[in-house]
Parts: C-alpha cells; sequence; structure tokens
C-alpha cells in the first residue's frame, strides 16, 4: 500500500494543522499548568469525539478506496485474462490461415501440373485423331481415283466430316 503524508515534514505540521496551533499556542501563552485551568473539559472531549469522528470518516474513506482499488484490481485480471485468451483464439485463428493458405496453393499448383498433364495427353490424342483423319482422307481420296462406287464414297466423306466436326468441338471446348 502506499501513503501520502499530508505534512512534509514535522515544522509544517506544526504551523499548518489546526489543532497543533490552537493548542500550541495556549501552551505558549499560559504555560502547561495555566493552559490546563484556562482549557474548558467539555471543550476538550467535544474535540477528542471530533478527532475520533474524522479518524473513522479518514477509516471508511480508506476503506472504500481500497475496495474500490480491490474491485478495478480484479477487473483488470479478468480482461488482462480475456486479452490472454483472444490473443491465443487469434494466434490460432492465424496458424490456421496460414496452413488453409498453404494447403490451397498445394492442391492449385497439383491443379495446374493435371491440367498440363491433361492438356498435354489431350493434345497427343488431337493429334493422332488428325493424323487419323488425314488416313482416312488420304484413303477416301485414293478410292475416288481407282472410281469405286460414288454412293459410300459420299457416305464416308460425309462421315469424315462428322468425325472431323465432332474432333473441332471436343477441341474448342477443352481450349476454352
Amino acid at each position: 500500500m502506499k501513503t501520502v503524508n499530508k505534512y512534509q515534514s514535522f515544522a509544517e505540521h506544526l504551523f499548518e494543522d489546526k489543532h497543533v496551533r490552537k493548542h500550541g499556542m495556549m501552551l505558549v501563552k499560559y504555560g502547561f499548568k495555566g493552559a490546563a485551568k484556562r482549557v474548558n473539559p467539555v471543550a476538550i472531549y467535544v474535540d477528542a469525539a471530533l478527532s475520533v469522528i474524522t479518524a473513522f470518516n479518514a477509516y471508511f474513506d480508506y476503506a472504500r478506496a481500497r475496495e474500490v482499488t480491490n474491485q478495478l484490481l480484479a477487473q483488470n485480471k479478468q480482461i488482462e485474462a480475456e486479452l490472454r485468451s483472444q490473443l491465443e483464439i487469434m494466434q490460432i485463428k492465424f496458424e490456421t490461415a496460414l496452413a488453409q493458405g498453404d494447403e490451397r496453393i498445394k492442391e492449385l499448383s497439383d491443379k495446374v501440373k493435371l491440367s498440363e498433364l491433361q492438356m498435354k495427353n489431350f493434345v497427343e490424342q488431337i493429334g493422332k485423331q488428325i493424323i487419323i483423319a488425314k488416313a482416312i482422307q488420304t484413303s477416301i481420296r485414293q478410292e475416288r481415283e481407282s472410281g469405286c462406287n460414288f454412293k459410300q464414297l459420299q457416305d464416308l466423306q460425309r462421315n469424315l466430316d462428322h468425325y472431323l466436326r465432332s474432333c473441332l468441338v471436343i477441341l474448342m471446348e477443352n481450349v476454352e
């Protein structure tokens, strides 16, 4: 507990306190015996009673201030505990967000790698389909030159065109 002195020195206390001045002046003026004869006993009892009441008031003010201080300390401890727990929660959320971010980055990189592999595979498949289509086109051209059935050649050409359109549709859907 911290105490605060009302007077900085004993000499200041002698000059500033009204009770010391009152009784001190009586002692100086009349001496100890003369002061005892001049002082009214009732006044001494009343002065003592007032001093006791003042002491009780000071004690009650002190007790009230101490209770307020204890309540403030309890609230301070509670706030510190809440802030500590909030800090721990924020730290956990931060770590979770970092872990989720790392997981998302890994997932996206995996998707990009998979997408690159799929695109590479897709390009290879389209290349093979084009080679097949060219081979069919070459076969149809040779059959035309050799003079085969015109109706069958038209059906083959129509099927080849349909096949090429299907390849182009697949290519357009996957490229976009």
